[in-house]
């Protein structure tokens, strides 16, 4: 059976996509007020066994952190992933008639 999770970079924190056991599938770019406040890549899972690393700046300080796949939100199709995707979105105020937000499919898969 396929996996598929939704992995994100902002400002605050970075994830490292480039990894032997994931895929990048799609990667779309959130905007607000037209400047970029998101990345989110879908990403085929292909060894459930891997771990992804976040890189966080807080007060100064670097952090790295190594989650197991294992701890992230899967779904069984990019559909669903694309669904959750559009969840967070919502989330973040982004609606169909928002004048101020707009998320945007990428030409490339990768962040």
């Amino acid at each position: 059976m396929e996996k598929y999770i939704v992995l994100t970079n902002k400002d605050t924190f970075q994830t490292v996509i480039d990894n032997e056991g994931l895929e990048p599938v799609e990667t779309y770019h959130f905007y607000f007020f037209d400047n970029l406040k998101a990345k989110y890549t879908i990403a085929k899972v292909l060894d459930d066994n891997i771990k992804i690393q976040l890189f966080e700046t807080y007060e100064g300080k670097d952090y790295v952190n190594h989650i197991r796949v294992k701890f992230f939100e899967t779904f069984n199709t990019i559909e669903g992933a694309r669904e959750e995707l559009n969840e967070i979105v919502k989330a973040s105020g982004n609606s169909e008639d928002s004048k101020y937000s707009k998320l945007v499919k990428s030409e490339h898969a990768a962040v």
